[in-house]
């Protein structure tokens, strides 16, 4: 049997034959960096079984720059057999893995999920942070609340770092968190146990994380006050901090800004936000009470705003959207794009003052996107929304509605609906004069009366796209009947095309 050296030995030879290379192996003799990237594209379980290919396999995966272990238990899931492939995920063997290889093969990036106690976690990241980590996305399930390990904070060469805890974890005082994290670029903490840190206003300053361009917070429970001034920060998510009561925010560089599920609705004193980015992109804030008193200055740059609110008590909440909603809007008066959410739009259409003076300020709104389950609330919206050349309509809507009303019922709403379209004509005349293009989700034959008025009123209306939900063969014939209906409908504008998804 050919032996592997001879085959090299063949292959160097100018003279040999092509024919007589069937069992070369490429692979193997490829740099350990190309070997690498196809061992990260690997469970980490297939990886390890690469190890029983040759003498150069048996050692090359302790080599790997990239360590992902998630792949091998599932979160929560606790493992008995120390030292099986199997077991991989646990925090011990882990550990054992990174003692095994040599301190000039470093770690660019380490992702695990496992149950551990504290002082074994604390053994991990040290054994990482000597072999010169990275990357660390940290999943870990412990016994109890633990500490913020502290030897990842003097790490120098830490860029990316992810923390999610079970239950949580307590992070260090302010004072301990400015002397590291200098190179720091992304931090992500979830279920965080701030215990008497519930006001952070001087961790996320430029002395602590001078270089910090991401920045994620979720379930982070007791925290009341928070401030974010980051100088060269670009992404922040805020997620179900739901005791918060202030959010500061005065990062220039920052470009996309999330904020859902945070703020204390039932709070007694008032809540707060003052946000100052310049260079703003993309603000998505859904899911919040209404907040007492807002400042947003300075959002020149801001291209797509998403707005959502949530009502926890109808009579205070009243209030604080006729006191608080007009401030927060007025700060996205450069906004291109809107898209409002279903229970916004639903408050806003009962009051068309308040509507105008919740619009006035939109002087380069062209896109607008509105979320409801009743067509005839956004009227008093378009009415004051009279520059956009792309309208996008998303309708929730339930198919037990006709069966419990009746065709005869449904007949007489339509009808309603139609006089209702032809009322607001002369008001809408000037969005009409300037709609290009519409898009309608969740379309139904209760919606047909406003497809007719857009088609015959919209003299610069370019396309009209319907999306129609189909649960069914009954469903399938139902719209192809109603296909046929639009589609004989006449239309102001010879160049509208129509088109159903």
């Amino acid at each position: 049997m050919e032996t592997r050296s001879a085959k090299r030995r063949k292959l160097r030879n100018p003279n040999h034959s092509s024919e007589n290379n069937t069992g070369e192996d490429r692979i193997t003799d490829l740099p350990d960096a190309i070997l690498h990237h196809i061992l990260f594209l690997l469970p980490i379980k297939l990886v390890v079984q690469t190890s029983i290919l040759s003498k150069r396999w048996r050692t090359l995966w302790h080599t790997l720059p990239d360590l992902d272990f998630t792949s091998i238990v599932p979160s929560g899931t606790r493992v008995k057999k120390i030292g099986s492939l199997n077991n991989l995920g646990n925090g011990s063997v882990i550990t054992r893995i990174l003692s095994l290889r040599d301190k000039l093969s470093d770690v660019r990036s380490l992702r695990f999920d496992a149950c551990m106690s504290f002082s074994g976690l604390q053994a991990l990241i040290r054994s990482a942070v000597r072999l010169g980590v990275q990357e660390l996305d940290i999943r870990v399930e412990t016994s109890d609340i633990f500490n913020f390990p502290r030897s990842l904070i003097t790490h120098d060469c830490l860029r990316v770092l992810k923390v999610k805890a079970c239950p949580s974890f307590r992070l260090p005082p302010s004072r301990i968190v400015r002397s590291g994290f200098q190179t720091l670029q992304t931090l992500s903490l979830s279920d965080v146990y701030l215990d008497k840190q519930s006001s952070l206003r001087d961790m996320f300053s430029d002395c602590s994380f001078p270089q910090l361009k991401k920045l994620h917070l979720k379930h982070c429970d007791d925290l009341i006050h928070l401030r974010v001034g980051c100088l060269v920060l670009e992404e922040l998510v805020l997620k179900k901090c739901s005791s918060l009561q202030g959010l500061e925010i005065f990062s220039p560089r920052l470009v996309t800004l999330k904020v859902s599920s945070c703020f204390d609705g039932f709070s007694v004193t008032d809540t707060w936000v003052d946000i100052n980015t310049p260079r703003l992109h993309t603000l998505v804030w859904v899911d919040n009470p209404i907040t007492s008193n807002n400042c947003l200055q300075n959002l020149v740059c801001l291209h797509e705003a998403t707005i959502g609110f949530v009502l926890t008590n109808l009579y205070v909440d009243a209030k604080k959207f006729q006191s608080g909603s007009p401030s927060f809007l007025s700060g996205l008066s450069h906004a291109v794009s809107l898209t409002l959410e279903h229970k916004f739009v639903q408050i806003i259409s009962k009051n068309n003052s308040l509507v105008a003076i919740l619009f006035n300020p939109f002087v380069k709104l062209n896109s607008l996107e509105l979320q409801t389950s009743e067509v005839t609330d956004l009227a008093s919206v378009l009415m004051v929304c009279p520059m956009i050349h792309t309208l996008i309509i998303k309708i929730t809507y339930s198919h037990k509605r006709e069966k419990r009303w009746g065709r005869l019922l449904l007949d007489l709403l339509n009808s309603r609906t139609e006089q209702y379209w032809d009322t607001k004509a002369k008001d809408l005349e000037p969005l009409l004069h300037h709609l290009k293009v519409v898009k309608i989700q969740g379309f139904s034959e209760d919606h047909i009366k406003l497809v007719e008025f857009l088609l015959q009123h919209g003299k610069v209306l370019q396309d009209l796209i319907l999306g129609l939900e189909i649960n069914n063969s009954s469903d399938c014939h139902r719209h192809e009947k109603l296909k046929s209906r639009i589609m004989g409908l006449s239309r102001s504008s010879l160049d509208t095309k129509l088109a159903f998804h």
